[in-house]
Protein backbone atom coordinates (compact mmCIF):
# COMPACT_ATOMS: atom_id res chain seq x y z
CA UNK A 1 0.00 0.00 0.00
CA UNK A 2 2.76 2.44 0.96
CA UNK A 3 5.13 2.69 -1.93
CA UNK A 4 8.76 2.34 -2.17
CA UNK A 5 9.73 5.65 -1.32
CA UNK A 6 7.41 5.25 2.09
CA UNK A 7 9.00 8.17 4.32
CA UNK A 8 10.70 10.03 1.31
CA UNK A 9 7.61 10.81 0.12
CA UNK A 10 5.91 12.26 2.99
CA UNK A 11 2.31 11.38 2.43
CA UNK A 12 1.22 13.93 5.24
CA UNK A 13 2.28 17.00 3.59
CA UNK A 14 -0.36 16.32 0.79
CA UNK A 15 -3.51 15.42 3.64
CA UNK A 16 -2.86 18.79 5.09
CA UNK A 17 -3.04 20.11 1.45
CA UNK A 18 -1.89 23.85 2.25
CA UNK A 19 -3.85 25.92 -0.12
CA UNK A 20 -2.98 29.38 1.10
CA UNK A 21 0.40 30.54 -0.80
CA UNK A 22 1.11 33.22 1.89
CA UNK A 23 0.47 30.56 4.69
CA UNK A 24 2.35 28.15 3.04
CA UNK A 25 5.10 30.77 2.59
CA UNK A 26 5.42 31.88 6.49
CA UNK A 27 5.83 28.30 7.24
CA UNK A 28 8.77 27.58 5.05
CA UNK A 29 10.57 30.35 6.15
CA UNK A 30 9.84 30.17 9.88
CA UNK A 31 11.04 26.35 9.33
CA UNK A 32 14.25 27.64 7.46
CA UNK A 33 15.14 30.54 10.47
CA UNK A 34 14.75 27.82 13.11
CA UNK A 35 17.27 25.82 11.33
CA UNK A 36 19.04 28.31 10.54
CA UNK A 37 19.27 30.01 13.77
CA UNK A 38 19.81 27.25 16.04
CA UNK A 39 23.00 26.69 13.55
CA UNK A 40 23.93 29.99 14.21
CA UNK A 41 24.02 29.76 17.82
CA UNK A 42 26.85 26.87 17.40
CA UNK A 43 28.89 29.11 15.29
CA UNK A 44 28.10 31.73 18.32
CA UNK A 45 29.21 29.03 21.17
CA UNK A 46 32.26 28.18 19.19
CA UNK A 47 33.40 31.70 18.59
CA UNK A 48 33.17 32.64 22.41
CA UNK A 49 34.92 28.76 23.06
CA UNK A 50 38.08 30.17 21.56
CA UNK A 51 38.37 33.37 23.47
CA UNK A 52 37.15 31.52 26.91
CA UNK A 53 40.55 32.29 28.44
CA UNK A 54 39.71 35.87 28.12
CA UNK A 55 38.66 37.77 31.65
CA UNK A 56 36.56 39.94 30.09
CA UNK A 57 32.83 39.24 28.89
CA UNK A 58 31.77 39.25 24.82
CA UNK A 59 29.61 41.15 24.68
CA UNK A 60 28.57 41.26 21.34
CA UNK A 61 28.56 37.62 21.25
CA UNK A 62 26.48 37.26 24.47
CA UNK A 63 23.65 39.25 22.87
CA UNK A 64 24.13 37.63 19.34
CA UNK A 65 23.93 34.52 21.14
CA UNK A 66 20.44 35.66 23.51
CA UNK A 67 18.75 37.07 20.37
CA UNK A 68 19.17 33.87 18.17
CA UNK A 69 18.07 32.21 20.83
CA UNK A 70 15.08 34.34 21.64
CA UNK A 71 14.09 34.04 17.14
CA UNK A 72 14.94 30.54 17.36
CA UNK A 73 12.34 30.22 19.96
CA UNK A 74 9.47 32.39 18.37
CA UNK A 75 10.04 30.60 15.02
CA UNK A 76 10.08 27.13 16.42
CA UNK A 77 7.19 27.99 18.45
CA UNK A 78 5.15 29.37 15.23
CA UNK A 79 6.32 25.85 13.24
CA UNK A 80 5.19 23.49 15.56
CA UNK A 81 1.89 25.58 16.33
CA UNK A 82 0.99 25.62 12.82
CA UNK A 83 2.00 22.61 11.85
CA UNK A 84 -0.59 21.18 14.36
CA UNK A 85 -2.73 23.70 13.57
CA UNK A 86 -2.57 22.45 9.64
CA UNK A 87 -2.68 18.59 10.81
CA UNK A 88 -5.49 18.83 12.69
CA UNK A 89 -7.54 20.81 10.32
CA UNK A 90 -6.39 18.21 7.83
CA UNK A 91 -8.17 15.51 10.24
CA UNK A 92 -11.19 17.81 10.80
CA UNK A 93 -11.86 18.14 6.93
CA UNK A 94 -11.15 14.60 6.40
CA UNK A 95 -13.55 13.78 9.11
CA UNK A 96 -15.91 15.93 7.81
CA UNK A 97 -15.64 14.69 4.45
CA UNK A 98 -15.98 11.11 5.29
CA UNK A 99 -19.31 12.08 7.86
CA UNK A 100 -20.91 13.39 4.37
CA UNK A 101 -20.13 10.68 2.50
CA UNK A 102 -21.30 8.33 5.24
CA UNK A 103 -24.65 10.08 5.30
CA UNK A 104 -25.11 9.39 1.11
CA UNK A 105 -23.60 5.40 0.71
CA UNK A 106 -26.12 2.83 0.47
CA UNK A 107 -26.91 0.62 3.15
CA UNK A 108 -25.49 -2.78 1.68
CA UNK A 109 -22.11 -0.93 1.32
CA UNK A 110 -21.81 0.27 4.52
CA UNK A 111 -22.96 -3.09 6.19
CA UNK A 112 -19.80 -4.37 3.77
CA UNK A 113 -17.24 -2.06 5.39
CA UNK A 114 -18.53 -2.51 8.97
CA UNK A 115 -18.91 -0.02 11.93
CA UNK A 116 -15.55 -1.30 13.68
CA UNK A 117 -13.21 -0.49 10.35
CA UNK A 118 -14.75 2.79 10.32
CA UNK A 119 -14.58 4.05 13.65
CA UNK A 120 -10.92 2.15 13.98
CA UNK A 121 -9.76 5.01 11.56
CA UNK A 122 -11.57 7.61 12.49
CA UNK A 123 -9.94 7.24 15.86
CA UNK A 124 -7.08 5.16 15.80
CA UNK A 125 -5.52 5.97 12.41
CA UNK A 126 -5.95 9.85 12.91
CA UNK A 127 -4.25 9.52 16.08
CA UNK A 128 -1.25 8.25 14.36
CA UNK A 129 -1.33 11.15 12.08
CA UNK A 130 -1.81 13.93 14.94
CA UNK A 131 1.43 11.91 16.36
CA UNK A 132 3.57 12.52 13.35
CA UNK A 133 2.13 15.57 12.88
CA UNK A 134 4.55 16.85 16.65
CA UNK A 135 7.73 14.51 14.66
CA UNK A 136 7.22 16.97 11.98
CA UNK A 137 7.27 19.62 13.85
CA UNK A 138 10.49 18.97 15.12
CA UNK A 139 12.31 16.99 12.21
CA UNK A 140 11.93 20.09 9.98
CA UNK A 141 13.87 22.78 11.58
CA UNK A 142 16.09 19.90 12.96
CA UNK A 143 16.87 18.89 9.32
CA UNK A 144 17.50 22.77 8.56
CA UNK A 145 19.92 23.18 10.97
CA UNK A 146 21.85 19.74 10.18
CA UNK A 147 22.32 21.11 6.67
CA UNK A 148 23.45 24.51 8.02
CA UNK A 149 25.69 23.08 10.15
CA UNK A 150 27.58 21.18 7.54
CA UNK A 151 27.32 23.74 5.69
CA UNK A 152 29.46 25.50 8.70
CA UNK A 153 31.44 22.72 8.77
CA UNK A 154 33.16 22.50 5.42
CA UNK A 155 33.85 26.38 6.15
CA UNK A 156 36.26 24.68 8.67
CA UNK A 157 37.59 21.36 6.93
CA UNK A 158 36.21 19.92 3.81
CA UNK A 159 37.76 16.59 4.56
CA UNK A 160 35.61 16.54 7.62
CA UNK A 161 32.42 17.47 5.64
CA UNK A 162 33.40 14.24 3.60
CA UNK A 163 33.79 11.81 6.58
CA UNK A 164 30.08 13.49 7.50
CA UNK A 165 28.75 13.23 4.07
CA UNK A 166 29.98 9.41 3.92
CA UNK A 167 28.76 8.38 7.42
CA UNK A 168 25.33 9.86 6.44
CA UNK A 169 25.02 8.44 3.35
CA UNK A 170 25.38 4.97 4.87
CA UNK A 171 22.99 5.86 7.57
CA UNK A 172 20.39 6.95 4.79
CA UNK A 173 21.44 3.79 3.28
CA UNK A 174 19.99 1.83 6.53
CA UNK A 175 17.32 3.80 7.23
CA UNK A 176 16.13 3.58 3.69
CA UNK A 177 16.01 -0.40 4.12
CA UNK A 178 14.79 -0.56 7.38
CA UNK A 179 11.52 2.00 6.28
CA UNK A 180 11.02 -0.71 3.69
CA UNK A 181 10.62 -3.31 6.21
CA UNK A 182 8.66 -1.11 8.77
CA UNK A 183 6.44 -0.28 6.46
CA UNK A 184 5.41 -3.49 5.49
CA UNK A 185 4.79 -4.46 8.89
CA UNK A 186 3.16 -1.64 9.94
CA UNK A 187 0.45 -2.47 7.18
CA UNK A 188 -0.16 -5.87 8.41
CA UNK A 189 -0.43 -4.68 12.20
CA UNK A 190 -3.25 -2.27 11.35
CA UNK A 191 -4.67 -4.70 9.25
CA UNK A 192 -4.22 -7.25 11.83
CA UNK A 193 -5.60 -4.50 14.62
CA UNK A 194 -8.80 -3.68 12.23
CA UNK A 195 -9.19 -7.47 12.40
CA UNK A 196 -9.28 -7.64 16.10
CA UNK A 197 -11.55 -4.65 16.23
CA UNK A 198 -14.25 -6.23 14.23
CA UNK A 199 -13.92 -9.40 16.57
CA UNK A 200 -13.78 -7.21 20.23
CA UNK A 201 -17.39 -5.46 18.70
CA UNK A 202 -18.34 -9.35 18.91
CA UNK A 203 -17.29 -9.44 22.78
CA UNK A 204 -19.01 -5.77 23.67
CA UNK A 205 -22.16 -6.17 21.69
CA UNK A 206 -22.66 -9.82 22.81
CA UNK A 207 -21.05 -9.49 26.11
CA UNK A 208 -23.97 -11.60 27.81
CA UNK A 209 -24.20 -14.46 25.35
CA UNK A 210 -20.38 -14.96 26.07
CA UNK A 211 -21.01 -14.36 29.60
CA UNK A 212 -23.09 -17.68 29.64
CA UNK A 213 -21.83 -19.73 27.51
CA UNK A 214 -18.28 -20.81 28.09
CA UNK A 215 -17.63 -22.78 25.07
CA UNK A 216 -18.55 -19.76 22.60
CA UNK A 217 -16.44 -17.42 24.57
CA UNK A 218 -13.31 -19.95 24.83
CA UNK A 219 -13.90 -20.45 20.83
CA UNK A 220 -13.73 -16.80 20.44
CA UNK A 221 -10.65 -16.10 22.54
CA UNK A 222 -8.96 -19.44 21.83
CA UNK A 223 -8.88 -19.69 18.18
CA UNK A 224 -9.76 -16.19 16.92
CA UNK A 225 -9.19 -13.00 18.85
CA UNK A 226 -5.91 -14.88 20.22
CA UNK A 227 -4.53 -16.34 16.12
CA UNK A 228 -5.20 -12.26 15.54
CA UNK A 229 -3.80 -10.70 18.56
CA UNK A 230 -0.39 -12.73 18.09
CA UNK A 231 0.33 -12.25 14.18
CA UNK A 232 -0.95 -8.45 15.50
CA UNK A 233 1.61 -8.36 18.04
CA UNK A 234 4.81 -10.03 15.93
CA UNK A 235 3.98 -7.31 13.87
CA UNK A 236 4.16 -5.07 16.10
CA UNK A 237 7.68 -6.74 17.62
CA UNK A 238 9.01 -6.83 14.28
CA UNK A 239 8.10 -2.70 13.55
CA UNK A 240 9.70 -1.99 17.21
CA UNK A 241 12.94 -4.02 16.41
CA UNK A 242 13.44 -2.43 13.16
CA UNK A 243 12.46 1.36 14.93
CA UNK A 244 15.49 0.32 17.63
CA UNK A 245 17.34 -0.63 14.85
CA UNK A 246 17.35 2.80 13.32
CA UNK A 247 18.62 4.32 16.50
CA UNK A 248 21.69 1.42 17.20
CA UNK A 249 22.44 2.68 13.48
CA UNK A 250 22.43 6.35 14.19
CA UNK A 251 24.81 5.61 17.27
CA UNK A 252 26.79 3.64 15.31
CA UNK A 253 27.51 6.38 12.53
CA UNK A 254 27.55 8.81 15.09
CA UNK A 255 30.20 7.24 16.82
CA UNK A 256 32.39 5.96 13.52
CA UNK A 257 32.15 9.95 12.32
CA UNK A 258 33.65 10.77 15.86
CA UNK A 259 36.03 8.38 16.04
CA UNK A 260 37.29 9.19 12.07
CA UNK A 261 37.36 13.04 12.96
CA UNK A 262 39.02 12.27 16.05
CA UNK A 263 41.90 9.45 15.44
CA UNK A 264 42.03 10.21 11.21
CA UNK A 265 41.35 13.51 10.42
CA UNK A 266 44.52 14.74 12.47
CA UNK A 267 46.47 11.69 10.64
CA UNK A 268 44.87 13.26 7.07
CA UNK A 269 45.15 16.87 7.26
CA UNK A 270 47.05 19.49 9.08
CA UNK A 271 44.04 21.04 10.99
CA UNK A 272 45.35 22.80 14.33
CA UNK A 273 43.67 21.52 17.79
CA UNK A 274 41.44 24.42 18.12
CA UNK A 275 39.67 23.54 14.47
CA UNK A 276 39.46 20.18 15.52
CA UNK A 277 37.65 20.81 18.75
CA UNK A 278 35.32 22.71 16.90
CA UNK A 279 34.73 19.86 14.74
CA UNK A 280 34.17 17.80 17.40
CA UNK A 281 31.62 20.44 18.86
CA UNK A 282 29.68 20.60 15.69
CA UNK A 283 29.82 16.42 15.73
CA UNK A 284 28.56 16.80 19.21
CA UNK A 285 25.59 19.45 18.58
CA UNK A 286 24.03 17.47 15.53
CA UNK A 287 23.42 14.24 17.35
CA UNK A 288 19.86 15.96 18.69
CA UNK A 289 18.64 17.29 15.36
CA UNK A 290 19.61 13.77 13.90
CA UNK A 291 17.69 11.78 17.13
CA UNK A 292 14.83 13.57 16.17
CA UNK A 293 14.99 13.11 12.09
CA UNK A 294 15.68 9.43 13.08
CA UNK A 295 12.48 9.54 15.52
CA UNK A 296 10.54 11.14 12.88
CA UNK A 297 11.12 7.95 10.39
CA UNK A 298 9.08 5.36 12.03
CA UNK A 299 6.18 8.32 12.80
CA UNK A 300 6.41 9.01 9.59
CA UNK A 301 5.60 5.88 8.39
CA UNK A 302 2.73 5.05 10.14
CA UNK A 303 1.51 7.81 9.07
CA UNK A 304 2.02 7.33 5.74
CA UNK A 305 0.50 3.80 6.30
CA UNK A 306 -2.25 5.33 7.89
CA UNK A 307 -3.23 8.18 5.51
CA UNK A 308 -3.18 5.27 2.83
CA UNK A 309 -5.99 3.51 4.93
CA UNK A 310 -8.02 6.75 5.26
CA UNK A 311 -7.84 7.44 1.54
CA UNK A 312 -8.64 3.78 0.71
CA UNK A 313 -11.90 4.30 2.99
CA UNK A 314 -13.22 7.79 1.61
CA UNK A 315 -12.32 6.15 -1.98
CA UNK A 316 -14.83 2.71 -0.65
CA UNK A 317 -17.50 5.61 0.26
CA UNK A 318 -17.05 8.03 -2.60
CA UNK A 319 -17.79 4.73 -4.77
CA UNK A 320 -20.67 3.89 -2.94
CA UNK A 321 -22.41 7.06 -2.71
CA UNK A 322 -26.50 6.80 -3.91
CA UNK A 323 -27.83 8.43 -7.21
CA UNK A 324 -29.64 11.90 -6.50
CA UNK A 325 -32.36 13.26 -8.32
CA UNK A 326 -30.95 15.83 -10.54
CA UNK A 327 -34.25 17.45 -11.08
CA UNK A 328 -37.06 17.84 -9.04
CA UNK A 329 -36.39 15.92 -5.85
CA UNK A 330 -40.08 15.85 -3.74
CA UNK A 331 -41.99 13.41 -6.36
CA UNK A 332 -45.11 13.48 -3.31
CA UNK A 333 -45.36 14.64 -0.17
CA UNK A 334 -43.70 13.45 2.71
CA UNK A 335 -46.74 13.00 4.45
CA UNK A 336 -49.50 11.75 1.69
CA UNK A 337 -49.51 8.63 -1.24
CA UNK A 338 -52.61 6.65 -1.69
CA UNK A 339 -50.73 3.37 -3.02
CA UNK A 340 -47.46 2.08 -3.52
CA UNK A 341 -47.49 -0.76 -6.10
CA UNK A 342 -44.41 -2.48 -5.68
CA UNK A 343 -44.07 -5.31 -8.94
CA UNK A 344 -41.52 -7.95 -9.54
CA UNK A 345 -39.01 -7.11 -7.52
CA UNK A 346 -35.76 -8.69 -6.87
CA UNK A 347 -32.91 -8.11 -5.15
CA UNK A 348 -29.34 -10.67 -4.81
CA UNK A 349 -26.71 -10.17 -2.60
CA UNK A 350 -23.41 -10.06 -3.88
CA UNK A 351 -21.42 -13.47 -5.00
CA UNK A 352 -19.14 -14.31 -2.13
CA UNK A 353 -16.60 -17.35 -1.99
CA UNK A 354 -19.43 -19.31 0.44
CA UNK A 355 -21.36 -20.45 -2.45
CA UNK A 356 -24.49 -19.02 -4.23
CA UNK A 357 -25.62 -15.74 -2.62
CA UNK A 358 -29.15 -15.42 -0.95
CA UNK A 359 -31.61 -13.46 -3.15
CA UNK A 360 -35.29 -12.27 -2.40
CA UNK A 361 -37.97 -12.25 -4.97
CA UNK A 362 -39.21 -10.90 -7.83
CA UNK A 363 -42.29 -10.18 -5.64
CA UNK A 364 -44.70 -8.03 -6.05
CA UNK A 365 -47.29 -6.45 -3.39
CA UNK A 366 -49.44 -2.98 -3.11
CA UNK A 367 -49.73 -0.64 0.17
CA UNK A 368 -52.58 0.98 0.42
CA UNK A 369 -52.78 4.49 2.55
CA UNK A 370 -54.88 3.49 5.95
CA UNK A 371 -53.80 -0.15 5.56
CA UNK A 372 -52.53 -2.56 8.54
CA UNK A 373 -50.56 -5.23 7.24
CA UNK A 374 -48.89 -7.80 8.95
CA UNK A 375 -46.28 -10.08 7.81
CA UNK A 376 -45.10 -13.48 8.96
CA UNK A 377 -41.83 -15.71 8.42
CA UNK A 378 -39.45 -17.87 9.95
CA UNK A 379 -35.83 -16.42 10.64
CA UNK A 380 -33.32 -16.86 7.55
CA UNK A 381 -36.66 -16.56 5.57
CA UNK A 382 -35.77 -12.97 4.47
CA UNK A 383 -37.89 -10.88 6.28
CA UNK A 384 -35.76 -7.68 6.68
CA UNK A 385 -34.09 -7.83 3.09
CA UNK A 386 -37.53 -7.20 2.03
CA UNK A 387 -38.53 -4.92 4.49
CA UNK A 388 -35.32 -3.18 3.51
CA UNK A 389 -36.10 -3.19 -0.44
CA UNK A 390 -40.07 -2.20 0.54
CA UNK A 391 -38.66 0.60 2.69
CA UNK A 392 -36.14 1.94 -0.24
CA UNK A 393 -32.96 0.89 2.11
CA UNK A 394 -31.98 -1.52 -0.67
CA UNK A 395 -31.61 -0.50 -4.00
CA UNK A 396 -33.42 -3.79 -6.12
CA UNK A 397 -31.84 -5.55 -8.73
CA UNK A 398 -34.64 -5.59 -10.98
CA UNK A 399 -38.55 -4.73 -10.34
CA UNK A 400 -40.13 -1.31 -9.81
CA UNK A 401 -41.50 1.05 -7.20
CA UNK A 402 -44.81 3.04 -8.51
CA UNK A 403 -45.86 5.60 -5.80
CA UNK A 404 -49.25 7.19 -7.05
CA UNK A 405 -48.36 6.31 -10.84
CA UNK A 406 -44.94 7.57 -10.34
CA UNK A 407 -42.25 5.59 -10.87
CA UNK A 408 -39.29 5.52 -7.98
CA UNK A 409 -36.01 5.12 -9.76
CA UNK A 410 -32.64 4.97 -7.69
CA UNK A 411 -32.68 8.57 -8.03
CA UNK A 412 -35.41 9.02 -5.68
CA UNK A 413 -34.83 6.57 -3.65
CA UNK A 414 -33.49 9.09 -0.49
CA UNK A 415 -37.01 11.18 -1.00
CA UNK A 416 -38.92 7.56 -1.24
CA UNK A 417 -37.69 6.76 2.18
CA UNK A 418 -39.07 10.32 3.81
CA UNK A 419 -42.12 8.37 3.75
CA UNK A 420 -41.57 5.77 6.33
CA UNK A 421 -40.67 5.26 9.92
CA UNK A 422 -38.99 2.18 10.98
CA UNK A 423 -38.27 0.47 14.28
CA UNK A 424 -36.12 -2.68 13.54
CA UNK A 425 -35.31 -5.05 15.17
CA UNK A 426 -31.31 -4.17 15.42
CA UNK A 427 -32.78 -0.60 16.21
CA UNK A 428 -30.30 2.59 17.67
CA UNK A 429 -32.19 4.20 20.07
CA UNK A 430 -31.57 8.30 20.12
CA UNK A 431 -31.32 10.22 22.96
CA UNK A 432 -33.07 13.08 21.24
CA UNK A 433 -35.47 13.42 18.14
CA UNK A 434 -33.17 14.81 16.16
CA UNK A 435 -34.59 16.04 12.81
CA UNK A 436 -37.63 17.37 14.39
CA UNK A 437 -37.87 21.57 15.28
CA UNK A 438 -40.60 22.57 18.38
CA UNK A 439 -40.68 19.59 20.00
CA UNK A 440 -44.14 19.53 21.56
CA UNK A 441 -42.52 18.73 25.74
CA UNK A 442 -46.30 17.81 26.82
CA UNK A 443 -47.09 15.32 23.93
CA UNK A 444 -43.71 13.52 25.01
CA UNK A 445 -44.66 13.52 28.52
CA UNK A 446 -47.86 11.89 27.67
CA UNK A 447 -46.63 9.15 25.38
CA UNK A 448 -44.23 8.23 27.85
CA UNK A 449 -47.01 7.67 30.52
CA UNK A 450 -48.90 6.13 27.53
CA UNK A 451 -46.21 3.33 27.04
CA UNK A 452 -45.63 3.34 30.97
CA UNK A 453 -41.77 4.70 30.47
CA UNK A 454 -42.34 7.78 33.21
CA UNK A 455 -40.93 6.42 35.82
CA UNK A 456 -38.19 5.27 33.91
CA UNK A 457 -37.14 7.86 31.99
CA UNK A 458 -37.88 11.78 31.03
CA UNK A 459 -37.90 14.43 28.51
CA UNK A 460 -35.59 17.29 30.05
CA UNK A 461 -33.28 20.14 27.75
CA UNK A 462 -34.78 18.34 24.55
CA UNK A 463 -33.27 15.00 25.16
CA UNK A 464 -34.57 11.91 27.11
CA UNK A 465 -32.92 11.73 30.69
CA UNK A 466 -32.37 7.69 30.64
CA UNK A 467 -31.88 5.70 27.53
CA UNK A 468 -30.12 3.13 29.41
CA UNK A 469 -33.40 0.75 29.85
CA UNK A 470 -34.15 -2.65 29.04
CA UNK A 471 -34.85 -4.53 25.65
CA UNK A 472 -38.81 -4.03 25.89
CA UNK A 473 -38.20 -0.46 27.61
CA UNK A 474 -36.33 0.35 24.86
CA UNK A 475 -38.79 -0.44 21.85
CA UNK A 476 -41.04 1.43 23.96
CA UNK A 477 -39.40 4.43 23.50
CA UNK A 478 -38.53 3.62 20.15
CA UNK A 479 -42.36 4.01 19.97
CA UNK A 480 -42.44 7.33 21.04
CA UNK A 481 -39.89 8.63 18.73
CA UNK A 482 -41.82 6.91 15.93
CA UNK A 483 -45.39 8.09 16.74
CA UNK A 484 -44.34 11.66 17.43
CA UNK A 485 -42.36 11.70 14.00
CA UNK A 486 -45.72 11.45 12.57
CA UNK A 487 -45.05 9.61 9.02
CA UNK A 488 -47.11 8.29 6.39
CA UNK A 489 -45.60 5.01 6.72
CA UNK A 490 -44.93 3.02 10.03
CA UNK A 491 -42.71 -0.54 9.91
CA UNK A 492 -42.13 -1.97 13.28
CA UNK A 493 -40.07 -5.20 13.03
CA UNK A 494 -41.47 -7.66 15.60
CA UNK A 495 -41.87 -4.38 18.44
CA UNK A 496 -44.29 -6.35 20.27
CA UNK A 497 -41.99 -9.04 20.98
CA UNK A 498 -40.27 -9.17 24.23
CA UNK A 499 -43.30 -7.07 26.24
CA UNK A 500 -45.79 -8.15 28.94
CA UNK A 501 -48.71 -9.51 27.91
CA UNK A 502 -50.46 -5.89 29.09
CA UNK A 503 -48.87 -4.03 26.63
CA UNK A 504 -48.66 -6.41 23.85
CA UNK A 505 -52.43 -5.93 23.63
CA UNK A 506 -52.74 -2.30 24.18
CA UNK A 507 -49.95 -2.30 21.13
CA UNK A 508 -52.21 -4.78 18.88
CA UNK A 509 -55.73 -3.55 20.38
CA UNK A 510 -55.01 0.67 20.99
CA UNK A 511 -51.68 1.76 19.22
CA UNK A 512 -51.87 0.03 15.46
CA UNK A 513 -55.96 0.89 15.46
CA UNK A 514 -55.19 5.01 16.42
CA UNK A 515 -52.44 4.81 13.51
CA UNK A 516 -54.91 3.31 11.00
CA UNK A 517 -57.87 5.40 12.39
CA UNK A 518 -55.11 8.09 11.20
CA UNK A 519 -54.93 6.58 7.75
CA UNK A 520 -51.13 5.59 8.56
CA UNK A 521 -50.22 2.58 6.61
CA UNK A 522 -48.60 0.54 9.17
CA UNK A 523 -46.93 -2.76 8.17
CA UNK A 524 -46.07 -5.00 11.27
CA UNK A 525 -43.16 -8.11 11.26
CA UNK A 526 -45.09 -10.45 14.17
CA UNK A 527 -45.46 -14.02 15.20
CA UNK A 528 -48.06 -13.26 17.32
CA UNK A 529 -50.59 -15.40 16.06
CA UNK A 530 -53.59 -14.48 18.50
CA UNK A 531 -53.50 -10.97 16.66
CA UNK A 532 -53.53 -11.71 13.28
CA UNK A 533 -57.53 -11.13 13.10
CA UNK A 534 -56.70 -7.70 13.62
CA UNK A 535 -54.63 -7.14 10.42
CA UNK A 536 -56.37 -6.16 6.90
CA UNK A 537 -53.71 -8.44 4.92
CA UNK A 538 -51.21 -11.55 6.20
CA UNK A 539 -48.03 -11.30 4.06
CA UNK A 540 -45.93 -14.43 4.52
CA UNK A 541 -42.32 -15.08 3.61
CA UNK A 542 -40.66 -18.17 2.98
CA UNK A 543 -37.23 -18.92 1.19
CA UNK A 544 -36.88 -15.35 -0.14
CA UNK A 545 -39.98 -15.32 -1.51
CA UNK A 546 -43.22 -12.90 -0.80
CA UNK A 547 -47.23 -14.44 -0.91
CA UNK A 548 -50.20 -13.49 0.64
CA UNK A 549 -52.39 -15.30 3.05
CA UNK A 550 -56.20 -15.64 2.51
CA UNK A 551 -59.19 -16.01 5.01
CA UNK A 552 -57.14 -14.34 7.62
CA UNK A 553 -59.88 -13.10 9.37
CA UNK A 554 -61.96 -16.18 9.26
Amino acid sequence: MTGKLGLFRPKLLEFINIQNQEKKFLLVSSALISGIINALTLVILNAAAKDFDKPDLDERLFILFVLSVALYFVSKRYVTHRITELVQGGIFDYRTRVLYLLRGIKLLSYESIGKSQILSLLSEKTELISQAAHRLAEGVPATVMLICSFIYMATISKMALMMALVCIAGAMISIYVLVQSISVSMQQAMEKDNEYFAYMQHVLDGFKELKINREKTDDLYGNYMRQVSEEAWRNNVSTDISNVNLQLYAQLYFYILMASVVFLLPQLSSLTADKIMSITTIIFFIMGPIVVIIDMVPSMARANVAIDFLHQLESQLNVAQESVSSGQRAFVSPDYFNRISISQLYFSYPNTDQGRPFSVGPFSLNLNRGELVFIRGGNGSGKSTILKLVTGLYEPSSGAIIVDNKTIGNDLLIDYRSLFSIIFTDFHLFDRFYGQQNVDVEMVNEYLILMGLEKKTGFKNGRFTNINLSTGQKKRLALVIALLEDKAIYVFDEVAADQDPEFRQFFYDVILQKLKEKQKTVIVVTHDEKYFTHCDRLLVVDMGQLREEENVNT
